[in-house]
């Protein structure tokens, strides 16, 4: 089974997939699609298939950089994050909850930086990446 609900290789997820898929947290994919648009109007989004164990995933740049990874699962999605050690140093000063900030501390630092994952289940969630986000492109 692979990480994102899109694991057919020769299948091309579409708008129709997704939203059946996501039911009704298509709506905070949606939101979080915006904010990104609203931060940076010259984003970039591709959906790669990287290997069986990962499948389909939607993958969204500003300009050269990688801004997030998201992975569609059913009824719910996760999103992925790579924090270099600026925005590290920002989320643990910042509002996000304490789970999330031990989460980014938690993650192994590599030379790309700090790859972590949350789900995103409610509007609450969808706030938390939005924060997230700003922290990402502040650095």
């Amino acid at each position: 089974m692979s990480l994102s609900i899109f694991e057919e290789k020769t299948i091309l997820p579409n708008k129709k997939m997704l939203s059946e898929a996501l039911g009704s947290r298509k709506v905070v994919w949606d939101n979080i699609k915006k904010q990104l648009i609203a931060i940076d109007d010259n984003i970039l989004e591709e959906c790669k298939f990287y290997s069986k164990a990962a499948g389909w995933i939607l993958v969204v740049k500003g300009g050269k950089q990688t801004l997030l990874y998201l992975i569609p699962l059913n009824g719910y999605f996760k999103i992925n994050f790579v924090f270099g050690e600026k925005a590290v140093t920002l989320a643990k000063s910042s509002d996000l909850p304490k789970e999330i900030i031990a989460l980014i501390l938690d993650a192994k630092p590599y030379m790309e930086g700090r790859s972590f994952m949350i789900d995103v289940h409610t509007d609450a969630d969808g706030e938390i990446v939005n924060k997230l986000l700003k922290i990402k492109i502040q650095k």
